[in-house]
């Protein structure tokens, strides 16, 4: 494991024992929240993965970093466990780069797909196999911004492959979803022949069917 690994694993354990812990008080709760919120927004300017890690690594302890902050710590509870509430400030603001980037490299891919006329692009593909879990790929319609969506899941009871089937609503500038409201609902399917058939007609309805003729009458 490397060293950024570690640092983001010991993040994301600590933002887990945080919020079990106060929760049974929620006074406590609430002062922990506003606590990572203050060492969060401070974080706002860290403007990469590699650069949080650094600063992490650069700081004393928890102490530093909430007081860089401007966190008066003789006002915070003793009761809180700093350095969980710093894990837990770093682990957010972490998830926040991720889906920056994931923006940004989904909005490169729309410039590319127009750039190529094409008519829908892949803004999501995680996974190897599409027949093992985990797979996700998404694809959308650089016009009407409809998006089909295919995974392949495990069966939390029977812990068997099960595929899944969906569509949305998707911002085609920036493939941002626009409406939680599904345009197909989620549909599972319980062999990969049936959930590609499934994929192939839902994809000609949603994704190949909306480009505009151009030709005048015959």
């Amino acid at each position: 494991m490397s060293e950024r690994e570690e640092i983001t694993r010991r993040w994301r354990q600590g933002e887990e024992r945080l919020y079990p812990i106060v929760n049974v008080r929620p006074d406590l709760y609430e002062a922990a929240v506003r606590l990572v919120r203050s060492l969060n927004d401070h974080l706002k300017s860290v403007p990469d993965g590699e650069a949080l890690v650094a600063s992490y690594g650069n700081s004393a302890n928890a102490a530093a970093d909430f007081d860089r902050a401007g966190v008066e710590l003789l006002d915070v509870s003793p009761d809180i466990d700093l350095s969980l509430a710093r894990d837990a400030a770093y682990n957010m603001r972490m998830r926040e780069l991720a889906a920056e980037e994931h923006t940004n490299q989904t909005i490169r891919a729309i410039e590319r797909a127009e750039r190529a006329g094409d008519e829908t692009v892949t803004i999501w593909n995680n996974g190897d196999r599409e027949q093992w879990p985990p797979f996700r790929s998404v694809e959308m319609n650089l016009s009407t911004g409809f998006a089909v969506a295919r995974s392949t899941e495990y069966n939390g009871e029977t812990m068997q492959p099960v595929w899944v089937l969906e569509a949305f609503q998707l911002d085609p500038r920036t493939g941002e979803q626009t409406d939680e409201r599904p345009v197909a609902p989620r549909r599972e399917f319980p062999d990969p022949d049936t959930w590609r058939s499934a994929t192939t007609d839902l994809s000609t309805a949603l994704l190949h069917s909306h480009k505009e003729t151009t030709d005048g009458p015959a």
